[in-house]
């Protein structure tokens, strides 16, 4: 899942940086062009698309493209906002019947299969891999996880309540999920192997009911 904020994203095309932020859930009405965005980014990779090419892609001018997103970075920034955001409601549309260890494997399995299968990410990691270094060097990643440990605390908060894990310190807990899912998604195991990963080893070491129900 490609994650980043308004400010800036995955660089300019001459050796930018990547930031470490997610901005707001974006309006549905930038939809469109933040369609063309995607269409653009997994056609010719970050560094290469430019403004004229999403331009042409949504069929209207740069002039009214940059009055709508303001910038190219902008522009990736808020198509990765918008990705999380729809893949948070997946999950609160996961866990609507209530949350189970059953719900709670399936969260962590979902999280790391869309990471995995996202196309814009596997453009970035097949063709431009140089970006992740930066990311990775410039210690962005350790920003970006904090915030999404905050989104995720209340999560486990409730988790722990429902008696699924066992979590004296909910955002703790949070915490040490991020970097388990980051693991399992930069080593992942077989896929046809997720689930039975997560379940006979992620829960196991967390306690709480581990019955699957």
């Amino acid at each position: 899942m490609t994650v980043v904020t308004a400010a800036g994203a995955f660089g300019d095309g001459h050796g930018g940086r990547l930031h470490d932020r997610m901005p707001p859930r974006p309006e549905p009405e930038l939809d469109p062009v933040l369609d063309a965005v995607e269409r653009c980014l997994i056609r010719f990779g970050v560094r290469r698309t430019s403004m004229t090419d999403i331009a042409r892609e949504l069929g209207v001018a740069r002039t009214t493209l940059y009055r709508q997103v303001g910038s190219l970075e902008e522009a990736v920034s808020l198509v990765g906002s918008r990705r999380f955001h729809r893949f948070l409601d997946e999950l609160v549309a996961l866990g609507a019947g209530g949350i189970d260890t059953d719900t709670f494997v399936a969260v962590i399995v979902r999280t790391v299969r869309t990471a995995l299968d996202d196309p814009v990410a596997q453009r970035l990691l097949r063709d431009e891999p140089e970006l992740l270094g930066q990311y990775l060097a410039g210690g962005s990643l350790q920003t970006l996880a904090a915030q999404v440990i905050e989104l995720l605390t209340p999560v486990v908060a409730a988790a722990a309540a429902a008696g699924v894990i066992s979590s004296g310190d909910p955002a703790m807990t949070a915490a040490w999920l991020v970097r388990i899912v980051l693991s399992l998604g930069a080593v992942p195991p077989a896929d046809d192997a997720l689930d039975e990963t997560v379940r006979h080893v992620l829960l196991p070491l967390l306690g709480g009911d581990r019955t699957g129900g």
